[in-house]
């Protein structure tokens, strides 16, 4: 079976590519599967500490296969089942995550680690769910946004409602989503929906050096609890946000990476952090 999704593993940074780039990464039947199977086992792969996900070719993922969808549609007597959020799936059972981001589309949320998106082109529809759920976005000076759900009936799918506002606002979100307009690599960094743009050539080595500085430097524990703490805080009180705050500087206190990362900042050395809870 074709690899429509590959997974390389190098110093705790794991590169995830979509690998259908004859259809610009489009998503189909096929790829699905291979995408939830592979980000499924990163999630409870300890040597992984960071995860870089990008396209192959010219494109990041231009949504899902069109043609694809028009197939299954006829196949299903003209209308499409979409599952609902937070429905089952065991290879996910792992993951220690609120249910509804346990969907294909969120799973970079759902994963405990960083989730840094190199957007090295179009980045549509699916894509562009894809890309938003990610904790950081890098974008080539040639990548395109879309959330054109609107131009061809759609709605704003996928929770995608609930997560673009998060990052750019409610103002701005708006404009994306109703217009689904096409939206380019510098206003993506105006509206703060990207962290920063890079030459085409230089998009994959700015992002790596991110991803290797968080895998080398940072303590694995502490990238995986501050993620959990922000993705909490969206539902939480201030109060409920605080409290949260106190019991993980508790057990922070208590780990063997504040032990170490102590020992190491007072004999001036760089950590070696084991990366256990």
């Amino acid at each position: 079976m074709t690899e429509l999704v590959t997974s390389t593993l190098d110093r705790g940074v794991a590169l995830v590519t979509l690998n259908r780039p004859e259809r610009l990464n489009a998503v189909d039947r096929e790829m699905g599967p291979q995408f939830d199977k592979v980000m499924a086992g990163l999630a409870v792969d300890p040597a992984v500490r960071v995860v870089v996900l990008t396209g192959a070719g010219q494109a990041f993922c231009a949504g899902a296969d069109m043609e694809r969808l028009r197939e299954l549609q006829a196949d299903q007597g003209g209308s499409l089942h979409i599952p609902p959020p937070g429905e089952p799936n065991p290879q996910f059972d792992a993951i220690d995550a609120p249910p509804e981001l346990k969907g294909r589309y969120f799973l970079p949320m759902a994963l405990p680690q960083p989730v840094i998106a190199a957007v090295n082109g179009a980045c549509a529809g699916a894509g562009f769910l894809l890309a938003c759920a990610c904790d950081l976005r890098f974008a080539s000076q040639t990548a395109v946004f879309a959330a054109a759900f609107s131009r061809i009936g759609l709605t704003a799918e996928g929770g995608i409602a609930w997560r673009l506002p998060q990052l750019i606002g409610e103002g701005a979100s708006a404009d994306l989503l109703l217009s689904g307009r096409k939206v380019a690599a510098a206003e993506a960094l105006s509206l703060g929906l990207v962290k920063a743009v890079a030459p085409p050539e230089a998009l994959m080595g700015e992002t790596m050096a991110y991803a290797r500085d968080l895998a080398d430097k940072v303590s694995p524990r502490s990238l995986r609890v501050i993620k959990r703490q922000l993705r909490a805080a969206r539902t939480q009180s201030p109060a409920e946000a605080f409290a949260l705050s106190h019991r993980e500087v508790v057990s922070s206190l208590a780990s063997a990476d504040f032990t170490e990362g102590l020992a190491a900042f007072l004999a001036h050395r760089s950590p070696h952090f084991p990366g256990g809870d």
